[in-house]
């Protein structure tokens, strides 16, 4: 008779409690031989695909105990890493499919079961090789004493100092000789390479540093197990990046099944991109003539390890966003379309193609050759080289020789033709992907309709809505003849000076309503 299990509503952990019983019930098979990875060097331990083991690989085998680490993780990208997207583009185009593959199911045994490929980029990706199970260098407390007196399933935990390090991240972060063509000398997903030569790295701080903080506080027990000794500096393994929309999607994708813990790294994700950057004011006007224009200044600065925005360039998207009260001057998003005005400021990359003879925006990474902007904010202390440098503007001009990483934007901003006190709001504003890219995913997959499903949760999670990752505001206030501290800044305009320069106009008190 199978003994009764009782499961309070909504406790996850039971239900993960009861997994892993049942598991243990059964036989589990044995690995086949493969190959022994060299597990002394991180290139070792990589090589990809990740050699078959088999035995229990899942990461629903791992829950059990490490209930904490699993629910960081079931939210994340890392846990749905073969969406319906990444199928589609390898379905129809087979080129891709073994450079797509190693990193978005990194084991072996994954490429021959469905069960296994779900998990994505799951627990065994990173902690699993030969049956063995891997992980860093012991905090300053242990789970020894509980090893040794209720040994862990997997056996002893072998531990490497690499696991700590940027080059455990860069094999799937980073694109590399012979697994990704160069463009203009530069890899299409080139995050490391961006940090390599900043000051995060000459200081010491890695992906893992920022990606997978330490959890404050108190030390927390090792695992759920009664009893289990606590451990400081325990890491999240909630992978926070950039795509917060993507989050969305899975939960459209999969309603119902984890949207509690979607929700959570979706927040927790808005969260890390606010603090990736800050904007500012520099020397605000304060006043402002009736239906005059005034000349708005602000600072973009990075605050991350690499480029602003990075990783998945193609569609990544960043600008400034400028309003006058209720009124967009400038930065507009319309029809899921950034408007680019005259005065827009955006910071991507941009990839091109050559098509019929000539140079054209290209959509699919496979299709890139060459690159057509790179606009995009370095990090503090880049000293940048052929393949980070910007391309399409200048960031020269920062400390001790290195690219700035800010940036600087100017705006003429109308004035209301009332008097009164109007607020002046400036927005960076994110975008993850974008509706070209989408739909030219789903037009492109004739083998099955994985692509339009993409297209289809694309629709019902929000079209990639621009997310605002900081915003400032000022009052700039409205007359009908400005004071003194008003005339400068109404006389701040390039045009304005020229022409005080040359006589044109008084350089005493100047009504702006008169300047044309």
């Amino acid at each position: 008779t199978m003994p009764a299990y009782d499961l309070p509503p909504g406790n996850h952990g039971s239900v993960w409690d009861l997994a892993a019983y049942m598991g243990s019930l059964q036989a589990q098979p044995t690995a086949p031989p493969a190959p022994e990875p060299d597990t002394s060097t991180v290139a070792g331990y990589w090589t990809r695909p990740v050699p078959a083991q088999g035995g229990e690989l899942s990461a629903a085998s791992c829950a059990g105990c490490h209930a904490a680490q699993f629910n960081d993780w079931a939210g994340t990208r890392h846990s749905l890493a073969m969406g319906p997207g990444v199928w589609a583009q390898m379905n129809d185009q087979p080129e891709l499919r073994g450079m797509c593959a190693t990193c978005h199911t990194p084991l072996r045994d994954q490429w021959a079961d469905p069960y296994l490929q779900a998990d994505g980029v799951g627990c065994s990706g990173c902690h699993s090789r030969a049956s063995r199970t891997f992980g860093p260098p012991p905090r300053p407390t242990t789970i020894a004493p509980l090893v040794a007196r209720y040994p862990a399933p997997h056996g002893a935990v072998n531990t490497r100092d690499f696991f700590e390090s940027v080059d455990f991240c860069a094999g799937c972060h980073q694109f590399a000789e012979g697994r990704a063509p160069r463009v203009n000398g530069a890899f299409l997903q080139n995050t490391v390479e961006e940090w390599r030569v900043s000051r995060a790295a000459r200081e010491g701080r890695t992906c893992q540093t920022c990606h997978m903080p330490e959890v404050g506080g108190d030390p927390l027990p090792s695992t759920r197990i009664p009893n289990s000794p606590t451990r400081a500096g325990q890491r999240r393994h909630d992978f926070l990046g950039g795509n917060e929309w993507g989050l969305s999607l899975l939960r459209a994708a999969f309603p119902g099944e984890l949207d509690a813990e979607f929700d959570s790294a979706r927040m927790a994700t808005r969260a890390n991109l606010r603090s990736a950057a800050t904007v500012a004011f520099v020397d605000p006007p304060a006043t402002g003539g009736l239906g005059s224009t005034v000349r708005v200044r602000v600072r973009v600065t990075n605050n991350t390890g690499h480029k602003l925005p990075t990783g998945y360039e193609d569609a990544r998207l960043i600008w400034v966003q400028v309003r006058v009260g209720e009124r967009v001057v400038s930065g507009a998003y319309v029809d899921d379309e950034l408007v680019r005005d005259a005065q827009a400021r955006v910071y991507e990359f941009e990839a091109g193609r050559v098509e019929g003879g000539r140079v054209v925006h290209s959509d699919f990474v496979a299709q890139h050759s060459t690159v057509l902007s790179d606009t995009r904010i370095p990090p503090r202390g880049m000293m940048a080289d052929a393949r980070t440098a910007p391309v399409g503007r200048d960031y020269a001009g920062g400390e001790n020789g290195a690219l700035r990483h800010w940036d600087d934007a100017s705006f003429d901003v109308p004035l209301p033709a009332t008097a009164g006190d109007v607020p002046v709001t400036v927005r960076l504003m994110y975008r993850a992907t974008t509706k070209h890219y989408v739909e030219a995913i789903a037009a492109a997959n004739t083998t099955d309709n994985r692509g339009r499903e993409l297209l289809r949760l694309f629709n019902a999670s929000g079209r990639a809505a621009p997310f605002e990752m900081a915003s400032v505001s000022t009052t700039v206030r409205v007359t009908a003849a400005e004071s003194s501290s008003s005339r400068s800044a109404g006389c701040s305009l390039p045009s304005c000076q020229r022409a005080v320069r040359a006589g044109m106009l008084p350089s005493g008190p100047l009504d702006v309503r008169t300047v044309r």
